[in-house]
């Protein structure tokens, strides 16, 4: 059976992703992505690999945050501007900006930097 935006697991993926509980946010759409054979499961997966990277980069592994937040943006680019009510023009462009201090900081061997991680936004 497809999910869609309506399941409350999305919702609660949502909220665990903006309170910085990355790693909760991806097992919880992980459940949604096992179950989703339809046009979803491409963007849920993009959203729980950018999810794992935000994860990767707090515990200071910059190349699995680096590798993840790009295969998830290849993912979720296409559903640019909205998808399933989410926002996703902004949040897309305020990964790319966390991804490039990210490599600067990997390229330079610095730690991890300090970033503002985005908010998934739902429209209203």
């Amino acid at each position: 059976m497809a999910q869609n935006e309506q399941d409350p697991r999305f919702y609660k993926a949502i909220d665990e992703f903006n309170q910085r509980l990355f790693f909760e946010s991806h097992e919880t759409l992980e459940e949604l992505w096992l179950e989703e054979n339809g046009a979803e499961k491409l963007f849920y997966q993009g959203i729980i690999q950018i999810a794992a990277g935000y994860f990767k980069w707090e515990q200071g592994v910059l190349i699995g945050a680096i590798k993840l937040l790009h295969a998830g943006l290849d993912k979720i680019e296409p559903y640019r501007p909205a998808y399933l009510g989410l926002e996703l023009d902004s949040f897309v462009l305020d990964v790319k900006a966390n991804l490039r201090e990210i490599e600067s900081a990997y390229r330079k061997k610095e730690q991890a930097p300090e970033i503002i991680v985005p908010v998934l936004s739902l429209i209203s």
